[in-house]
């Protein structure tokens, strides 16, 4: 069985997008090595055409990149794309991608004798390419009415998609995993440690969707201390407001911190905050990483897959996005009561085991053999 991944961007670029493939086909790969994986993305350089590497006995084809618009790379031709799609069984295919969506849908003869697979990441008339959708639609509906499988990661993307409803009979929710080295070793409930400030942790890119102006603003008369870890085009303002709100003292940022360095932020950390102020975060992987070392959350009302992850008043609290009170309201909550601090630890560490590594596999490969 040959599987073509096509992807936005993929390994050794970082990032969501990049890791969940990177978990299934490695995955798969371990427990069925007949299956032999081909992932197809674009660099981030400019300077090559196109470039083939192995990396674990996996295939990676690069095309060139000649810049971004909206977040998306900018890539003339697919020139490989054609031969790929002949040399392969399945066509796995991860959207919203427009570039090589556009790609498909010109090849859709090819595709005929093909199982064609879609994994719905996002919804795209929730992110930045709204005021394209009435083009853009038509064109992803050739490739759904195509399509033997859709994967959503969470039923939230379906329940707000306006796109998605007619394929019902073709989707399958299949949630996105974590590192699973945050989960190493035994691991017990937190409780509240008296005698030091309140430790609040958020990891993530440094975007203005993510919302951390918002959390900076409800930090301001609390006793917490706050670590950033990421970095990003949104990191210098966000030190500009750190400045004006004048909370220098109160907040930390780290950058580029390798696996083990995030892991230790974990878990020297008592509050894991996901403050996103909209749809283009489409499930907050990070989220489970905190849960696995038994962090209780904080993260946002969004119609995406956030509130999926982790649950309101279980383990942690959903607040509403852009909403400095409420935030503000939901930490202290926390940080005042030792008893539901306790019990939000415990249900992360139980709901975190939905989404581990091995399950994500198993559901990718039966519907590969399906």
């Amino acid at each position: 069985m040959k599987v073509l991944h096509t992807v936005k961007h993929a390994y050794p670029s970082t990032g969501g997008m990049e890791s969940v493939v990177k978990d299934i086909v490695e995955g798969i790969h371990e427990v069925d090595a007949n299956v032999d994986f081909t992932v197809y993305s674009n660099s981030y350089t400019n300077n090559i055409y196109f470039r083939k590497f192995l990396h674990n006995d996996i295939k990676y084809v690069k095309e060139r990149t000649f810049g971004h618009f909206k977040s998306q790379p900018l890539t003339v031709y697919y020139s490989q794309l054609a031969k790929l799609i002949d040399e392969h069984d399945i066509i796995h295919h991860h959207y919203p991608f427009p570039n090589m969506e556009v790609n498909l849908v010109n090849r859709l003869t090819r595709l005929n004798e093909k199982k064609l697979i879609i994994t719905w990441h996002a919804n795209i008339g929730q992110s930045r390419w709204k005021s394209l959708e009435k083009i853009y639609n038509p064109m992803v509906r050739k490739l759904l009415d195509r399509a033997d499988s859709i994967v959503v990661t969470s039923p939230q993307l379906l329940e707000n998609s306006t796109i998605l409803p007619p394929y019902h009979d073709k989707i399958a929710v299949i949630p996105l995993s974590y590192n699973e080295r945050f989960r190493s070793g035994k691991q017990n409930a937190r409780s509240l440690t008296a005698g030091r400030p309140f430790q609040i942790l958020f990891v993530g890119r440094l975007r203005a969707y993510k919302g951390v102006n918002v959390l900076l603003q409800a930090i301001k008369d609390l006793n917490v201390t706050l670590s950033i870890v990421g970095n990003g085009e949104y990191g210098n303002e966000l030190r500009l407001l750190v400045n004006e709100l004048n909370i220098t003292s109160k907040v930390d940022f780290y950058d580029d911190l390798n696996d083990s360095q995030v892991e230790e932020m974990y878990r020297n950390s008592d509050l894991f905050i996901l403050p996103s102020v909209n749809e283009a975060e489409a499930f907050g992987v990070v989220q489970l990483e905190a849960m696995a070392t038994g962090l209780p959350v904080i993260n946002t009302n969004l119609k995406s897959g956030v509130p999926f992850v982790s649950l309101h008043n279980s383990t942690g609290l959903t607040v509403e996005p852009k909403n400095v009170l409420e935030l503000k309201n939901a930490i202290e909550l926390i940080m005042n009561n030792g008893e539901l601090y306790h019990l939000f630890s415990r249900n992360a560490l139980e709901r975190v085991k939905e989404f581990t590594r091995e399950k994500l596999v198993n559901s990718y490969l039966n519907l590969y053999k399906r």
